[in-house]
């Protein structure tokens, strides 16, 4: 049973799965999927940070497919990204949990940091299935009109297949 008065209930949220095919997506953010994912979606290429906003005029399934919202305001108290590629080439990962605020057309603005961006410098094939557990920043409140966003940059190189999925532990 939680001590109510030093916290609050933590809860639990997962969610990710296989990428559609990555050739060429070396160098981009790529957002962790939250189902079933057709095409994959990037958020930018510098390594430093994704984009902090985004608007779907072609992608709004695409965009649907990679956001987690809460219908309350949370707050994010931990993440973990587990991620693997699928063939031998080797590569290193930065991973990043990113808050947007969304509007009624699913334009994404404000985009900020949760967690990370942070760096795994193993270099990973198919022999491992790797996690990080990414830095907190100290903007974790997620209001009910924003989305997290999930996301794995392969620095390297990148195989045709890659899996991803975030564990986030949050308050409310």
């Amino acid at each position: 049973m939680p001590n109510t008065f030093t916290q609050g209930n933590r809860h639990i949220a997962l969610w990710g799965g296989g990428f559609p095919r990555t050739t060429g997506a070396s160098g981009k953010w790529l957002c962790i999927p939250t189902g079933h994912m057709q095409a994959y979606l990037s958020m930018g290429t510098s390594v430093g940070a994704p984009d902090t906003s985004y608007n779907p005029s072609l992608t709004a399934d695409d965009l649907g497919v990679i956001i987690w919202n809460a219908p309350s305001t949370i707050v994010v108290t931990k993440c973990r990204i587990w991620y693997a590629q699928g063939a031998s080439v080797n590569t290193t990962h930065a991973l990043c949990l990113m808050r947007y605020d969304i509007d009624a057309d699913g334009t994404l603005s404000n985009g900020a940091e949760v967690a990370g961006p942070d760096t795994d410098a193993g270099s990973d094939d198919y022999t491992t299935l790797a996690h990080t557990d990414l830095t907190m920043t100290t903007d974790t409140e997620i209001g009910e009109d924003q989305v997290l966003i999930a996301m794995i940059y392969c620095i390297d190189a990148i195989n045709a297949a890659i899996t991803g999925k975030c564990v986030i532990e949050y308050t409310m």
